[in-house]
């Protein structure tokens, strides 16, 4: 009765009645390596750190950032070039908010491939909410590149 059993299971699997053989299971991807940047300070005390964390279709970016004004907001962006020869916006950030320390951590993931086919990418917190003035300066600024 028993070997009735397990043959009408093995077929209604898709088994043969012979013997089973475990197929193996699919190693676990490596985990994406972090990539770390310097994030200065221009006319600022600021600073911070840049961890990029590249994935198949897509990259994250993380901005840690100490000593900004308390409660401010900052808009960020990726831009093509370098901190030393500044180029235009090519990727939005969201939005850096300190809190009432001064400290920010925010975290962006964008459908893109890292690194870019071609040029370079460098990380701009701007000195304000918006683009509007004095905002659109830049407060801190870090190349995504060795």
């Amino acid at each position: 009765m028993a070997l009735v059993a397990t043959a009408a299971i093995a077929s209604a699997c898709g088994g043969s009645g012979g013997t089973a053989s475990a197929s193996p299971s699919p190693s676990p991807s490596p985990s994406a390596a972090a990539l770390n940047f310097k994030l200065n300070g221009i006319n600022t005390t600021a600073s911070g750190t840049i961890t990029l964390i590249a994935q198949a279709h897509s990259f994250s970016v993380e901005l840690v950032i100490s000593g900004l004004p308390a409660n401010s907001s900052h808009i960020s962006h990726i831009h093509v070039g370098s901190c030393q020869q500044r180029g235009n916006i090519s990727l939005a950030l969201n939005q850096v908010v300190a809190d009432g320390q001064g400290h920010a951590d925010i975290k962006t993931t964008i459908p893109a491939t890292y690194p870019p086919a071609t040029g370079t990418w460098y990380v701009v917190v701007h000195a304000g909410p918006d683009m509007q003035g004095s905002s659109a300066t830049y407060l801190l600024c870090g190349n995504l590149f060795v």
